[in-house]
């Protein structure tokens, strides 16, 4: 599916106003807000100091607000913002958002972008009701999925490996679409990147080649905690990835479908011929998974990974935090985090293989 980052066709009732259709207070109170300056003068925005992808985040939460505020009431929309986030509205926001299936975690995140961005658009008000909704709504929250039937690493692996040898029973683009699928669920249950990162990786620029294989490679800007993630590709897809490059990413590329635009160098190809978005990867692993009788979604993927390694290598499993790009030390010598990364992967694949890796 192309179309946008999140997929074409959405429904307009599940849309997210964008920050150019805000109202123009909520709008430019929100930018103060995100404004820089001297926090020794104390004139800087409360939000001044919030990464690039976490502002905009919130913006798509609030958005998400915005969109429901005017298909429900217009009239709101002209209303100061403290005056439209009332107790009895924000209700029948959780009420809408279940009704259109969504779930617990999506709700509480819908309610937290909106908590946030409520403080800094009507600083005057309290909103500590929308906490106590939320605890509510977490309090009676029961996972749907059989925490009993956690996905390994092993098992993602499995059904990328078996996608990709089924491939080689079929012919033109019904067998690049396989291939491709395999690799993508291999890969990820291999290198468990976030969704958002798999869908922008680009060859030359991420995914690089060296001397002895190739390297996957984020820079600051591309991580959520603004550090580079640096992990060798794994040899036994070494591979599978170069059938990929040399045989179906171009088959799929010369696709002219009704989605088809530009390629360039994105990893990941649609069978439209574009690069393939943040919603159809989410769409691909997660019917390819179900179909193999293991649902999985991509996030799920970085659990998978952590418990794993917990499971497999019980001694090393605080190395799951560097190698899914999280902080938890507090040395800041660069080096040392690289070498970090690289040990955790590596014991990451010797968890799943069950053997020593090479090097």
């Amino acid at each position: 599916m192309s179309g946008g980052p999140y997929g074409r066709g959405k429904a307009p009732e599940r849309g997210c106003m964008p920050i150019e259709a805000w109202p123009a207070e909520d709008r430019a109170l929100w930018l103060a807000a995100c404004t820089p300056g001297d926090l020794l003068d104390g004139d800087a925005g409360r939000f001044a100091d919030l990464r690039t992808h976490s502002r905009k985040a919130l913006e798509k939460g609030y958005g998400r607000w915005l969109t429901f505020s005017k298909m429900e009431d217009p009239a709101a929309l002209r209303l100061p913002p403290g005056d439209r986030i009332t107790p009895e509205r924000v209700k029948r926001f959780v009420m809408e958002l279940e009704a259109l299936g969504n779930g617990t975690q999506t709700i509480l995140g819908r309610l937290q972008a909106l908590g946030q961005v409520a403080e800094a658009v009507a600083p005057d008000r309290d909103f500590r009701f929308i906490k106590r909704l939320a605890a509510r709504i977490r309090a009676r929250y029961k996972p749907v999925r059989d925490m009993n039937r956690v996905a390994m690493s092993e098992d993602l692996l499995a059904i990328g490996l078996e996608l990709i040898e089924a491939s080689g029973r079929e012919d033109g683009i019904r067998a690049a679409v396989l291939h491709r699928d395999g690799l993508l669920i291999a890969s990820t249950a291999l290198l468990p990147l976030r969704r958002k990162n798999i869908a922008a990786l680009e060859l030359g620029k991420n995914v690089i080649r060296t001397g002895d294989g190739r390297l996957l490679v984020l820079d600051e800007a591309e991580t959520k905690n603004g550090q580079i993630l640096e992990l060798a590709w794994p040899e036994e897809l070494s591979g599978a990835l170069d059938i990929y490059l040399n045989v179906h990413r171009p088959l799929l590329a010369a696709q002219r479908g009704r989605w088809s635009r530009h390629v360039g160098d994105a990893l990941w190809v649609s069978g439209d011929g574009s690069p393939m978005t943040q919603q159809a990867i989410y769409d691909r692993i997660v019917k390819r998974t179900a179909d193999a009788g293991l649902r999985t979604s991509p996030h799920a993927f970085r659990h998978a990974a952590a418990t794993t390694l917990a499971v497999g290598d019980p001694k090393h499993v605080r190395v799951a935090a560097p190698l899914l790009g999280h902080v938890t030390f507090t040395t800041t010598e660069r080096h040392y985090r690289k070498a970090r990364k690289i040990e955790a992967h590596r014991r990451f694949i010797e968890a799943v293989f069950g053997k020593e890796q090479n090097g």
